[in-house]
């Protein structure tokens, strides 16, 4: 239908399925920022490229080249 593959959604979804079977749940927060992913200790942005703009303490921002070391630190 001529629509172009969002890749970052994908890895958003694959970082939020495993993160879902690590801890049982996973949230999304909304404020002055957004968080992708909530689950357990861990709050994850997830960007296709380089991040804009900062995000606050504690929230880890995985591009696509990070994500594979991150899955596997979550094994």
């Amino acid at each position: 239908m001529g629509r172009e593959f969002d890749e970052s959604a994908l890895l958003e979804n694959i970082i939020q399925e495993h993160l879902f079977r690590k801890f049982g749940e996973v949230y999304f927060l909304k404020d002055s920022y957004e968080v992708d992913v909530v689950s357990g200790d861990y709050r994850v942005e997830v960007k296709g490229r380089r991040a804009h703009r900062g995000y606050p303490r504690g929230v880890t921002i995985i591009s696509e080249e990070d994500a594979p070391s991150f899955l596997l630190r979550l094994s």
